[in-house]
């Protein structure tokens, strides 16, 4: 059947364009659809999923991209008719409450974090959008990867938030970018581990100051001056 067809490729395609942006493959869910098609492997996801088929699903909430679920993809008014008025309710109550989660991320992120990175390995960055002014897209899977590996002190300063604020600075950090956005003609791979670094938003600041971005260690140099004099 055409439809089905058409749904199984809908849903390859919301795993692709997922994967690009979340850093997150689930191979498992594109194995199924491969082997036994979209229709069996949405119908099957309809039922409570299991924490390791959550995982994806928790990629694309914190990646602000709901629209990218399988929920969202059988929703859609054409493969409307392959599914049961039941299954089409648990897609909508489920899309829903994610909708809602995603939202609630994304205003902690921009209140907490305006124009940082969040959790991953690898990922895919440096294709622009157009928000206020012409920026570079930033995918919001690698800053806990950062932070993980770095912690939360400033590179530069040695700031560490809860330590000065107490609980009200409880996991705030900035990250940097060692090598510049804006110097990225095209996509590149961003590795969180050497890309990137904890810095606090005067030293962010600082790094940024100049025509060129400074590097972490010119910086801390001048703070060490300063602080001698």
């Amino acid at each position: 059947m055409a439809l089905k067809r058409e749904l199984t490729d809908a849903l390859i395609e919301a795993y692709k364009r997922g994967g690009e942006e979340t850093g997150y493959w689930g191979y498992r869910f594109l194995r199924s659809l491969r082997n036994n098609g979209g229709l069996a492997t949405a119908k099957r996801m309809l039922k409570p999923r299991s924490s390791a088929q959550r995982a994806g699903l928790d990629a694309l909430l914190v990646a602000g991209r709901p629209d990218l679920s399988m929920e969202a993809v059988i929703l859609r008014r054409k493969f409307r008719a392959l599914f049961s008025k039941a299954e089409l309710l648990v897609a909508a109550e489920r899309l829903g409450r994610l909708r809602k989660e995603a939202s609630r991320l994304i205003r902690t992120r921009e209140r907490l974090y305006p124009e940082q990175l969040e959790p991953g390995r690898r990922y895919t960055e440096g294709a622009r959008k157009q928000i206020r002014v012409n920026a570079y897209e930033r995918n919001p899977q690698a800053r806990y990867a950062c932070v993980r590996h770095h912690g939360l002190r400033c590179a530069v300063c040695g700031l560490l938030f809860e330590s000065r604020y107490g609980r009200i600075g409880k996991d705030f950090i900035h990250v940097h970018h060692l090598k510049p956005l804006a110097l990225c003609r095209s996509s590149y791979e961003l590795d969180p581990i050497k890309d990137l670094r904890p810095v606090c938003p005067n030293c962010h600041a600082m790094l940024h100051r100049g025509k060129r971005v400074l590097n972490i260690a010119a910086l801390k140099a001048m703070v060490g001056r300063h602080e001698i004099s």
